[in-house]
C-alpha cells in the first residue's frame, strides 16, 4: 500500500465517530399546560381530572400527565427530539389537529421533520363500506366519506386531515397514526391516508378494546404501568413508563408520599402502541432499553 493511502487510512480510522443527529418527531395532541394557563389552582385540578390519564399512586390525584405526554414518554430516547403541537381545550379537536398538520407542512421547507406522530381517532362502523375489507380501497372508502359530507354528515374536518396526512407522506415524512379503541367493529378513518402507517396492540386480551383490521399495519405493545425506579440504595427515584429503565416521572410531581412499585390500572391503548411503533421504526434495535444498557456498562 503506498506510504499516502496507508496515512490517509490511519488518520480516518483516528477521526472520534460522529454522533448522528436526532431523529425529529412532531407530535400532535393534547399536552398539559403551563402554569400560566390556569386561572386557580380549582381550574388545574379541574383540568387534570377531565384530561390527566395517571394516578400513579392511587391517591386519587390524577399526576400532571395528559395523554399527548404520556405518548412522548412512550417515545422518549435521547436520539429523537420532540416538537410538539398542542390541542387546546376550547377548540374542536379535529380542527386543532388540521391547523396544527398544516403548520408542520408549511414549516417543512425550514423546519424539517423525519416523522409525524397523531395517537388520535375519527372512527367509524366497519360495516358501513364494502366487505371484504381491504387496504387497496383506500380511495372507495374516502369516496363514502365525502359522501356523507356532502349529505350533511360532520367528515369535512376528517377529509381534511387526511389529505394532509397524505401530503406529508408524499414529502418523504414518516406519519403514525392508531389503529383506534372501539373494539373489532370500527375503523380509525385517518387510516385511509396513503402512506400513513396504522398501529394496533399486540397484547391479544385487548382484541376486543383495541380496533383490528386490514388497514392496521403493525402492532405494538397497548399496555403499559408505571414502574417504579430505585437507586442501589432502594431509595425510590421515579417511573418507568416505557420500560427503558429510565425515571420518566420524578417523584416531585406525584401527588402523594406513598410510592407503590407499579402503578394501577394499566394504560392501555392502540395511543401507546402507536409511539412505541414509531420508536421502533425510526431507531431499529437502538430504541430499546437506553437506561438499562447504561446500567449495564462497566
Amino acid at each position: 500500500m503506498p506510504a499516502l493511502l496507508l496515512l490517509l487510512v490511519i488518520l480516518l480510522a483516528a477521526q472520534p465517530a460522529v454522533a448522528s443527529l436526532p431523529r425529529r418527531v412532531a407530535i400532535v395532541d393534547r399536552f398539559f399546560p403551563p402554569a400560566e394557563f390556569f386561572a386557580s389552582e380549582r381550574d388545574r385540578e379541574v383540568q387534570l381530572w377531565m384530561y390527566g390519564l395517571l394516578d400513579v399512586d392511587s391517591d386519587r390525584r390524577r399526576e400532571p400527565y395528559f395523554h399527548g405526554d404520556l405518548v412522548r414518554l412512550i417515545a422518549s430516547h435521547p436520539d429523537i427530539a420532540f416538537m410538539l403541537y398542542p390541542i387546546p381545550a376550547g377548540i374542536h379537536p379535529l380542527d386543532a389537529i388540521l391547523l396544527n398538520l398544516r403548520e408542520i407542512r408549511a414549516r417543512l421547507a425550514h423546519q424539517s421533520v423525519d416523522a409525524v406522530l397523531l395517537a388520535w381517532e375519527s372512527s367509524t362502523l366497519i360495516s358501513a363500506f364494502d366487505e371484504p375489507f381491504r387496504p387497496d380501497a383506500r380511495e372507495r372508502y374516502k369516496s363514502r366519506l365525502r359522501q356523507w359530507a356532502e349529505e350533511g354528515g360532520d367528515w369535512r374536518r376528517t377529509l381534511a386531515i387526511i389529505d394532509e396526512l397524505e401530503t406529508l407522506s408524499r414529502q418523504g415524512v414518516l406519519v403514525v397514526t392508531i389503529a383506534g379503541n372501539g373494539g373489532r367493529g370500527m375503523v380509525n378513518t385517518f387510516s385511509f391516508a396513503q402512506g400513513v402507517v396504522t398501529v394496533g396492540a399486540l397484547e391479544p386480551e385487548l382484541g376486543d378494546f383495541v380496533s383490528d383490521n386490514a388497514l392496521v399495519d403493525r402492532h405494538e405493545q397497548a399496555a403499559y404501568f408505571a414502574r417504579r425506579i430505585d437507586d442501589p440504595d432502594g431509595i425510590p427515584q421515579g417511573y418507568d413508563i416505557n420500560g427503558d429503565g429510565c425515571a420518566d416521572i420524578p417523584l416531585s410531581v406525584v401527588s402523594g408520599k406513598e410510592y407503590p412499585k407499579r402503578s394501577w390500572p394499566p394504560l392501555k391503548g392502540s395511543s401507546f402502541a402507536a409511539p412505541m411503533a414509531l420508536k421502533r421504526i425510526l431507531l431499529g434495535d437502538a430504541a430499546a432499553g437506553h437506561c438499562l444498557a447504561q446500567a449495564e456498562q462497566p
